[in-house]
């Protein structure tokens, strides 16, 4: 019997004091973390020599007068504009929450998107796990996500 491959997911997040937290929880869950602070340079070589089974994404990264090339909408189309990353399952997960910004995200093929506090992170990881293991039968967490995929 062939042991499970360990999911590796890519977490593109700017703010470094998150990182330990989310490495901690995703680690706890059985994944292989590669942390990202942005999405700038050639990000879809990077992504492609990473081999993420799952990305995991802030919306807004950079700070004031910190100059990006790009948000995370910028991020979202490039992946999903590209045949080899398209496949490529996007969770959105962000402390901010505003009604356009996750319909905007679900226009731009997101998977789902997790508002922060509004779930704890030690629990986050298992709608990653769900998605990977189910992916038809995936429920999003955010309503209007799942609103789409009835």
């Amino acid at each position: 019997m062939s042991a499970k491959k360990q999911p590796r997911i890519l977490i593109i997040e700017d703010n470094e004091s998150n990182h330990p937290l989310f490495k901690a929880a995703f680690t706890a869950k059985g994944f292989e973390v590669v942390i990202s602070q942005n999405g700038d340079g050639d990000f879809i070589t990077d992504v492609l020599a990473i081999k993420p089974d799952i990305i995991s994404m802030d919306l807004m990264l950079g700070k004031p007068n910190v100059d990006l090339e790009r948000d995370g909408f910028d991020i979202l189309k490039l992946l999903q504009e590209d045949e080899r990353t398209t496949n490529i399952p996007v969770f959105i997960l962000t402390s901010f929450f505003a009604e356009d910004k996750v319909q905007k995200a679900l226009a731009l093929g997101a998977t789902d998107f997790i508002s922060l506090p509004g779930h704890a992170m030690g629990t986050v990881p298992n709608f990653f796990l769900e998605y990977l293991e189910h992916p038809k039968r995936y429920k999003p967490v955010n309503p209007l996500f799942a609103a789409a995929h009835t």
